[in-house]
């Protein structure tokens, strides 16, 4: 049956939208921000080649594996509490708490059952650091699950609530160690995962950080687990009415978190053989930039861990220029500042661009 004319215009607009928007499509696959993060990172590379002749060298490469870890561990917990729409300052504060908390616990307990501290000669650290490791990533749940729960339950933005708690465990650190490093000792079994690496080219740690990142890649991307995680963030009322508990997914969004920072915390202790009262501070800050340049924004439920990870490597070889550059400390903060301003333009920017092509188009 033949159509009339009206039905045959009808049908070639159709046919002329659904062209154009799956065009769309496939040039914002081609130009998405992980491959454009690529491309980013292999300018970089190449940049720092000629701006340091130790750039390329095994020991500057492997210095910027090593440099990746704890900040990407922490920046994937980021990204996950980001997705939900939410956001948490406390991270770096916990790079110093969790494992000073653990060691004052086993003190304490040690002290009880037999009458002995763990901690001689004033600061040195005597026990099995296994013990610390699991009480450490314990911590990070915990706090993150109270953390969730406070935000979920009271209804208390998220951004006072981690202030909040970043400043008090910053001030609660010194207090439980009364400003003094504690070196650790009986770190058999537990060091190599700060300072050794295979080949010795890869650093272990690096390892580990990227086997987070590609777990939880997998997860918020293939998973009902991530479905719901993203539904949380970027549509929170129809989520709710589609029957998700976002409260459920936002609390163990900052579980997550906290458990990134409790592995963060293991890994930064290990390599530095103490737990000092000011470690980790300003961490958060860097996480969230990494987190914010691999395409996570405040406004969730977008962004990808992959992301994440390839932006971790890529601020990591910039800051690391900067440093063979000779470049002061308060330059790095200025460069990771407008790197979060930068990129916040021009996710937003590329959102809208995107939108309003599509809708001349069709």
């Amino acid at each position: 049956m033949s159509l009339p004319n009206g039905g045959h215009a009808e049908a070639a607009r159709s046919d002329i939208s659904d062209r154009s928007e799956n065009y769309m499509i496939k040039k914002k696959s081609i130009f998405s921000k992980d491959n454009i993060l690529i491309f980013i990172l292999i300018i970089a590379l190449i940049a720092g080649a000629f701006a340091s002749p130790t750039f390329l060298k095994l020991n500057n490469i492997k210095n910027i594996l090593f440099s990746c870890c704890v900040y990407g561990i922490l920046a994937v917990g980021q990204a996950c509490v980001m997705i939900t729409k939410e956001i948490d300052l406390s991270i770096g504060a916990m790079i110093a708490f969790l494992p000073t908390l653990s060691i004052q616990i086993i003190d304490r307990l040690t002290k009880l059952a037999q009458g002995k501290s763990i901690i001689v000669g004033g600061n040195y650290v005597m026990t099995n650091w296994m013990l610390i490791v699991l009480l450490t990533m314990a911590g990070g749940i915990l706090m993150g699950m109270v953390t969730g729960l406070i935000v979920v339950k009271l209804k208390v933005p998220s951004l006072i609530v981690t202030l909040g708690t970043m400043t008090a465990l910053s001030g609660l650190v010194y207090v439980l160690s009364g400003g003094y490093d504690l070196y650790l000792t009986n770190m058999e079994g537990v060091n190599w995962v700060g300072t050794k690496a295979a080949g010795n080219v890869i650093p272990v740690n690096f390892i580990i950080f990227l086997s987070i990142g590609i777990v939880m890649a997998v997860l918020m991307k293939y998973t009902k687990f991530g479905m719901r995680m993203y539904s949380t963030g970027g549509k929170e009322k129809a989520a709710a009415i589609s029957g998700i508990n976002t409260g459920r997914w936002k609390i163990i969004a900052f579980m997550i978190s906290g458990l990134c920072a409790g592995i963060a915390a293991i890994i930064y202790c290990s390599r530095m053989e103490t737990v000092g009262a000011s470690q980790g501070s300003g961490y958060e800050m860097t996480a969230i930039a990494m987190a914010v340049v691999g395409g996570v924004t405040l406004e969730g439920g977008k962004g990808t861990i992959m992301g994440t990870v390839l932006s971790t490597v890529l601020l990591t070889v910039v800051l690391n220029i900067q440093q063979l550059l000779g470049l002061v400390s308060w330059y790095q903060n200025l460069t990771i500042g407008i790197i979060i301003v930068f990129a916040a333009l021009l996710h937003n920017y590329k959102g809208k661009r995107f939108k309003t092509t599509l809708q001349t188009t069709t």
